[in-house]
């Protein structure tokens, strides 16, 4: 984010934490879904699909935990 002269850091802060909880808001419902599907493919028979939507959990969590923990 570029910093303007005239730009107030308090509004600036409160945008970039609220995007940051959306992101986090929306990896962990895709990580959740994607797990749901997951385990029901496996259940039906599905193998394929669900090493997809298993593989797409992962990456969702796996994202979340690098953003999550990052110093």
């Amino acid at each position: 984010m570029v910093d303007l002269p005239d730009s107030d850091k308090k509004s600036g802060t409160r945008q970039t934490s609220w995007l940051v909880g959306f992101a986090t808001l929306g990896s962990v419902v895709t990580g959740v879904f994607a797990l749901l599907c997951g385990l029901y493919a496996f259940l039906s028979g599905q193998w394929q699909a669900a090493g997809v939507c298993l593989i797409a959990s992962a990456l969702a969590f796996g994202a979340l935990a690098n953003a999550v923990l990052r110093r």
